[in-house]
């Protein structure tokens, strides 16, 4: 883009940023499709309402009629100011089914978030973002399932909750949920705020009944609204014995990345008890959201599963200058200067829909975090910057992102078991069940086999020496396809298995891999072998033991080792 192209996009971008917002009369409101009425005689006249509530009898009438037509004509009743006040709360009521966003500004009261005083809930930029992804969903009569990936202090644990509690006061009796944090101070804090809303709820909206919470069965960590008779249930990952799982319409899942697997327990566990007492439907809700926290953990498998499709959940992420906080203002006579000193990244900020406002403040944010990996890890700006877990980056993240377009999902998840019978030696290769893939051993093979015997040396299997225990770097097995070099194309990886495990069994598993494919050419990372003597491990043992059984080993032999006709090594 021109400078001059760059300065014109901006001012369009604050323009969207600073437009009207005003959810009492929906002027601004993006999350459902909205249609202009009007409405005589009502306390406010003009609104822009949802669509589906403009399919009503009643507000088609109203519009027609306008309130006091409405009244002498289909009600046959008086215009008088108790008739209209009536009226004018029969139109809220049925307004709050439908428009959550004028729910939440006219019938809830949160904490400010830093300023220690009390609020309505009003919707910023990235909570409309969010809401219009869960209420696209509930709109066509599906469960709303979401992964919400999402960048620090804009409140989508807050909006979560709220929806969630509309669901139970507007639309639903007898519908339980469980919000579930990585510590209890996490779901006590979310048990703060909807306590707040709960006791502040107006009378008016519940038939003059006051709505109060209580114990459930005596259980201080489950409430009960009396209104709705729906409970709640607060629980934590690492104290998950509290939850009230049964009976269950909605779960709340926040900070999962942070979510550590113990000895015995798995995230996946937890998640799958509170899931799988939910019967998916209209109105039903599975909702992970967290921060980014490295990758290979369960949040970020379930994320990569839900961008590919291969799993219910619809992804939502929210970039950091989606956040109007994170912005410094610049002076229109220094635009131009300041596009001039924008580097390439800061040029791809622009181009993903950053203000140039943003990218200044982006700019101070850097010199503070000088690890780039952290900086991206709190405010990312796409996805794959958010699970980027530590180091300084080799290669260019805009041709990383382009390289991941080419990327698909193995066709064959499990393992590789090596059997004897009368014939001798086989490897046959065996699927995992859905728990043993959270183990996080397996092998994942796009390609299989192809031992064509009018090609030799077609495969090499290369083998990358982790550690065992569960925080040590992965172990990893990798199958290169050399066949596209006969027509001077790359090789492709076919296969990789990936796991923790013992340093003997792990060369016993490259030995059955390389078998499997062709008696492939097999190389053993040599320095972690050479260095480590722990655990009572006799590493050369094993490898002499290996090249007794599998011939087509890697040697790397020296010049002057050769010279003086020392052994292969």
């Amino acid at each position: 883009m021109t400078k001059e192209s760059i300065i014109i996009e901006n001012t369009k971008r604050l323009g969207e940023i600073s437009a009207v917002y005003n959810p009492i009369t929906g002027e601004g409101s993006t999350s459902v499709a909205r249609q202009w009425v009007r409405i005589e005689n009502f306390p406010i006249e003009k609104m822009y309402l949802p669509v589906s509530m403009c399919n009503e009898e009643f507000v088609q009438e109203l519009t027609k009629l306008g309130a006091v037509g409405f009244l002498q004509e289909r009600l046959d009743a008086e215009p008088n100011n108790r008739n209209m006040i009536k009226l004018w709360l029969d139109f809220c009521l049925l307004r709050m089914k439908h428009d959550f966003e004028y729910w939440a500004r006219s019938m809830t009261t949160i904490s400010d978030k830093g300023k220690g005083r009390d609020t309505a809930f009003t919707l910023n930029r990235p909570q409309r973002i969010y809401l219009k992804a869960m209420e696209e969903l509930r709109l066509s009569n599906r469960p709303i399932d979401i992964i919400l990936c999402k960048a620090r202090q804009w409140g989508g644990s807050t909006l979560t909750q709220l929806y969630m509690l509309w669901i139970q006061l507007v639309h639903k009796r007898n519908w339980n949920s469980v919000i579930c944090g990585d510590i209890e101070k996490q779901s006590s804090i979310v048990a703060g705020m909807l306590a707040k809303v709960i006791s502040r709820y107006p009378k008016w909206a519940t038939g003059g009944k006051q709505l109060t919470t209580s114990p459930y069965q005596g259980a201080q960590k489950t409430r009960v609204i009396n209104w709705s008779n729906s409970r709640y249930s607060l629980g934590s990952a690492q104290k998950p014995d509290s939850l009230r799982s049964e009976d269950i319409s909605m779960a709340h899942l926040t900070e999962v990345g942070l979510w550590k697997a113990t000895h015995g327990r798995k995230p996946e566990d937890l998640v799958q008890s509170i899931f799988g007492s939910i019967a998916s439907g209209p109105y039903t809700m599975k909702v992970i959201e967290s921060t980014a926290k490295g990758v290979g953990n369960f949040f970020h498998r379930t994320w990569i599963e839900a961008t590919e499709k291969r799993n219910n959940f619809t992804p939502v992420f929210i970039p950091w200058f989606s956040i109007d906080l994170y912005s410094k203002p610049i002076a229109a006579e220094k635009y131009g200067e300041f596009i001039d000193s924008m580097d390439e990244y800061e040029h791809r900020l622009f181009a993903l829909g950053a203000t140039l406002e943003a990218i200044a403040w982006y700019r101070d944010k850097r010199l503070e975090m000088p690890d780039e990996w952290r900086l991206y890890s709190e405010f990312p700006s796409t996805a794959n910057e958010a699970f980027q877990s530590t180091g300084r980056r080799v290669f260019r993240t805009a041709y990383v992102e382009n390289i991941r377009k080419s990327c698909v999902p193995p066709t064959f998840i499990g393992d590789i078991v090596e059997k004897r019978d009368k014939d001798g030696v086989k490897s046959s290769f065996e699927p995992l069940s859905a728990g043993e893939k959270n183990d996080g051993n397996y092998l994942a093979v796009w390609l299989m086999p192809d031992n064509d015997k009018n090609i030799r040396d077609r495969y090499i299997v290369t083998v990358d020496v982790g550690g065992t225990g569960s925080k040590a770097d992965y172990s990893c097995i990798i199958v290169a396809d050399r066949i596209a070099m006969l027509d001077g194309g790359v090789p492709e990886i076919v296969a990789c298995w990936h796991g923790h495990i013992e340093h003997d069994k792990l060369a016993w598993k490259a030995v059955e891999i390389a078998r499997a494919y062709d008696n492939a050419l097999l190389v053993i990372e040599a320095n972690t072998l050479e260095t480590e003597g722990t655990e009572g491990n006799n590493f050369e043992y094993i490898l002499n033991e290996i090249s007794g059984r599998y011939s087509n080993l890697y040697c790397r032999t020296s010049i002057q080792e050769v010279k003086q006709g020392r052994p292969r090594r």
